[in-house]
């Protein structure tokens, strides 16, 4: 009799689960190049959820785009996950800034992550003390940021722009904005053929960290009226980094932040997402070990609408959430 209720009950347990749950899936999840926090974060996560997912399952961590690459890379289907900024998301779902029409395919999946500042880093020799000094091409400095499609190549040009500047108006003032890799820029900075770079940091940040670990920087603070311009035509929030997050910063800096996120294609199975939500949500003590800024994480927050750049919740997302009690 226990015989013929045990397999009663496992049938009905069977029957229970939906098709797509006991599927195979494939997921490509973009973060940005080898050597970033955001690649980091992804390959820590895939190890995380791969053994949850159905027999079979894949997931492929990227080290291409950024955070408005990746964006576009979920809407096209070219990737089923990415990690962006919420800065960045908004605009995608918004359809303003940086995106002419919105991206109807990206939905979010968890929010606040972390938080990352919009970080300024010169030489100490290059005689740059401000950002009013890189946009009039002071000693023709040579600032480096990172590609197009990344969010920090992005807040470069908004910062130049607030000031009426551009990166064509320093190259006619003999100067040089340059989007580059990740991978060599320490290097090219110590061998003198740049004296900055400019991206969107957060605390252990590799590129940095080695960038100020074998070169003498200083960090440098956006000016007051830059600062208010993020904030009120480009979404970003106000921000201090703390003293002595990098070497060379012994003071705190004025400057702006955003948040990471996680973003999945609208046609991803509701299974695959809500196993992937799932895990990371139950697992939270295991992410400052893949790196130490997920440490800022808080869960109760990870549905928060603003975090997730105002995008609809994907179904999967929505599910767990809804079943943790983080939402309605």
């Amino acid at each position: 009799m226990r015989y013929v209720v045990s397999v009663v009950l496992a049938a009905a347990s069977l029957a229970a689960i939906p098709a797509s749950a006991q599927e195979k899936v494939s997921l490509r999840f973009g973060t940005v190049g080898v050597g970033s926090s955001w690649y980091n974060y992804g390959a820590g996560m895939a190890d995380m959820v791969k053994p949850k997912l159905p027999a079979g399952s894949s997931i492929d961590v990227l080290p291409r785009a950024g955070g408005i690459g990746n964006l576009k890379l979920v809407q096209s289907g070219e990737m089923e996950l990415g990690i962006s900024f919420s800065v960045s998301t908004a605009e995608a779902c918004g359809g303003f800034g940086t995106f002419k029409e919105k991206l109807t395919n990206v939905r979010g999946v968890m929010g606040g992550l972390d938080t990352y500042y919009v970080g300024t880093f010169v030489t100490k020799k290059s005689g740059v003390a401000s950002w009013n000094d890189i946009a009039s091409a002071k000693n023709k400095f040579h600032l480096l940021t990172t590609r197009p499609g990344g969010t920090g190549e992005l807040a470069v040009r908004q910062v130049l722009a607030l000031l009426g500047s551009s990166k064509d108006d320093v190259a006619k003032k003999g100067g040089m904005i340059e989007a580059t890799e990740r991978s060599g820029t320490a290097e090219t900075i110590r061998d003198g053929q740049a004296q900055g770079w400019a991206h969107v940091v957060t605390k252990g940040h590799p590129a940095a960290t080695q960038i100020v670990t074998i070169n003498d920087m200083i960090v440098l603070p956006l000016p007051d009226a830059v600062i208010k311009g993020m904030v009120e035509k480009n979404g970003w929030s106000p921000a201090t980094l703390p003293a002595n997050t990098f070497k060379g910063q012994p003071q705190p800096i004025k400057t702006v932040k955003t948040a990471s996120n996680i973003v999945a294609g609208a046609k991803v199975p509701e299974s695959a997402v809500y196993t992937f939500t799932k895990t990371i949500m139950e697992n939270t003590a295991r992410l400052p070990k893949i790196h130490a800024a997920l440490g800022e994480f808080n869960p109760k927050e990870a549905a928060d609408r603003s975090l997730n750049g105002n995008c609809a919740l994907h179904p999967g997302a929505a599910k767990y959430y809804k079943e943790a009690g983080l939402i309605k």
